[in-house]
């Protein structure tokens, strides 16, 4: 029985030291891929083949699958973007992007019991875009696209404890979007984004189901400026 609790200790372990290792290749493979982007934008952002831009805007952020609804988790979404011109009115590219994700409960301020129940979560997003303007209103363009978005790590906290969310390493996100441009430097824009696979398996007490689906799947709005160099 003692060979067998220790076997077990051991397996746990294993699988412990294999998540993070997991977890750290991730992170080691983000900051290689965001260093290689820096460089290259300094390179073609002077070249016509080229054009990138400094993205800097809010999350506005929930979880479905919780217990809860609303965009209340307001984080951060910043990063840089390199696009190419297919034609006037047309463009491809690509972004990356530090996200926080997450959901919060917000309460009634006049209730008696005041419950704790917030999701921290920080992605770094991969998003490829495509782009078209509308050739009616220059200064107007929409977006949509696919993003691979890489976890580097979560908390879940009840107000009594906060866990270790033990979030999915992947999440593949469907994008769209528009833009606002008040110059050819500047914009406004906003954005929705929705996870197509399961953050998590795992389901809280009470948690909803949002068209039949089962698990955990991000939801944010990110609302900002974008400015695009060069």
């Amino acid at each position: 029985m003692r060979h067998l609790h220790t076997s077990l200790f051991i397996f746990d372990s294993n699988r412990n030291n294999i998540s993070m290792n997991f977890s750290q290749y991730y992170i080691y493979l983000t900051r290689i891929v965001f260093s290689l982007s820096v460089i290259l934008v300094a390179e073609q952002s002077q070249a016509q083949f080229f054009k990138a831009s400094v993205i800097g805007s809010a999350n506005f952020a929930q979880v479905d699958g919780d217990h809860i609804a609303g965009y209340n988790k307001l984080g951060l979404n910043a990063g840089i973007g390199i696009y190419h011109d297919l034609d006037e009115t047309a463009s491809l590219g690509f972004e990356i992007l530090y996200a926080q994700k997450g959901s919060k409960l917000v309460n009634d301020p006049d209730a008696a019991l005041q419950p704790i129940y917030i999701i921290k979560s920080n992605y770094i997003d991969f998003p490829l875009v495509y782009t078209k303007r509308l050739p009616t209103v220059e200064q107007l363009t929409f977006h949509t696209g696919l993003s691979v978005d890489v976890n580097l790590g979560g908390t879940i906290d009840d107000g009594i404890t906060a866990t270790d969310a033990e979030f999915n390493p992947l999440e593949i996100a469907f994008l769209l979007g528009s833009t606002y441009d008040f110059s050819d430097q500047l914009g406004f824009r906003v954005r929705h984004a929705y996870s197509l696979n399961k953050i998590s398996s795992k389901l809280p007490t009470n948690s909803r189901r949002i068209f039949n689906r089962i698990g955990m799947f991000n939801r944010w709005f990110s609302v900002g400026l974008v400015y695009n160099l060069g």
